[in-house]
């Protein structure tokens, strides 16, 4: 799992941070990507956060799209209805807004698995990030499978215990 603090560097180190690590890179991981949004997220900062497989922003963020690369990931994100949002002439939300629009996933000061298996979130990123298909999801599923992903949350289940992957 790829965690990246996108509000947390300044907009000049996260370009630099993208300038060697290309958001198409980004965009081609098999992990889940997971953008953490602080303060202004724009420009490189907001399609970095909105491009992320899971995209948590602090209570006091916000997202402004400012450039074709946050427009992209908005686009990505959330389809045609960014195309809605331009039209509107709407470009800043704040993070309750975010989250309503569906520019976000979540709103907290940080993101936890919880008790989900890593290797099952990086499974359902990839099927994501790839539209999925039946070729694909049969390939993911036999991975999962061969690690015994499942099998250690049905055993948990039935001994009445919290898994621990």
């Amino acid at each position: 799992m790829l965690i990246v603090p996108v509000a947390q560097c300044t907009p000049r180190e996260l370009d630099e941070l993208l300038a060697t690590r290309e958001l198409n890179e980004l965009l081609a991981t098999r992990e889940l990507v997971v953008a953490i949004g602080e303060g202004e997220l724009r420009g490189s900062s907001a399609a970095a956060a909105m491009f992320a497989g899971w995209c948590v922003l602090d209570p006091d963020a916000r997202i402004v799209l400012d450039t074709p690369a946050a427009w992209a990931g908005a686009a990505w994100r959330i389809g045609e209805r960014a195309y809605a949002l331009w039209l509107r002439g709407v470009t800043e939300f704040d993070a309750a807004t975010a989250l309503k629009e569906g520019l976000c996933d979540a709103i907290g000061s940080h993101f936890d698995i919880g008790t989900r298996s890593e290797l099952a979130l990086d499974s359902a990123a990839a099927l994501i990030q790839r539209r999925g298909g039946d070729a694909l999801e049969r390939a993911e599923f036999a991975r999962l499978f061969a690690a015994g992903e499942p099998q250690k949350g049905l055993s948990a289940f039935l001994e009445k215990r919290t898994p621990r992957f």
